[in-house]
């Protein structure tokens, strides 16, 4: 079973008023955390997609065992970042991770969560939850290849999750970290003060 992650770090930042996947994060920084946590996983592959930035971000990951490519129109949302990923992707994958480059608390046992259970359900839409509440990362089966690649740049992928809710898998898991994320300078403190809590 081949899953394929697709990192998106490709934004602006604009609510954090710096690139948020250079900030400090322990002893290393946000992408640099996230990506360790991802490549230590069961994924076959990691894809990072970088936009706004992009050569900073670059040199600081290259020398990891991630492929880097750069979504050329960063400007036209997160969704284009998946499209572009998964059109240049090798079409043998049998599902795709996609983990938000922001959430560097995240441990890599939920990622193995998600593909195990992605093991009994190859043609589902897997999707952690915590205490009812869904988030990240999510491993969509790649039988929705098309249909990503066909979604309007106004739309995101909740609008598959929405559209089959019949292929929708939950998945409990005992982490509220899969709903952290760091858009804003407040949420960086806050990281910071769980990570150090850790």
């Amino acid at each position: 079973m081949q899953v394929v992650a697709v990192v998106l770090a490709a934004g602006a930042s604009t609510r954090m008023g710096s690139p948020k996947m250079l900030l400090p994060f322990g002893d290393k920084t946000i992408i640099e955390t996230v990506l360790d946590h991802v490549t230590a996983s069961q994924v076959s592959h990691t894809v990072v997609v970088l936009g706004y930035g992009w050569t900073k971000i670059y040199n600081l990951i290259e020398h990891l065992p991630v492929e880097v490519i750069v979504n050329p129109r960063p400007e036209q949302g997160m969704i284009s970042s998946v499209q572009w990923a998964i059109a240049q992707m090798n079409q043998s994958a049998d599902g795709i991770l996609i983990v938000l480059g922001d959430q560097p608390l995240i441990p890599t046992w939920v990622h193995d969560t998600l593909i195990d259970a992605f093991t009994y359900r190859p043609d589902r839409i897997i999707v952690p939850t915590y205490e009812g509440k869904r988030g990240h990362p999510v491993l969509f089966s790649a039988r929705f290849r098309e249909e990503i690649l066909n979604l309007p740049t106004d739309r995101g992928l909740n609008t598959l999750l929405h559209t089959h809710p019949e292929a929708v898998h939950e998945v409990p898991v005992d982490t509220d970290t899969i709903l952290l994320q760091v858009n804003t300078p407040e949420e960086y403190q806050q990281i910071l003060e769980r990570a150090r809590q850790a």
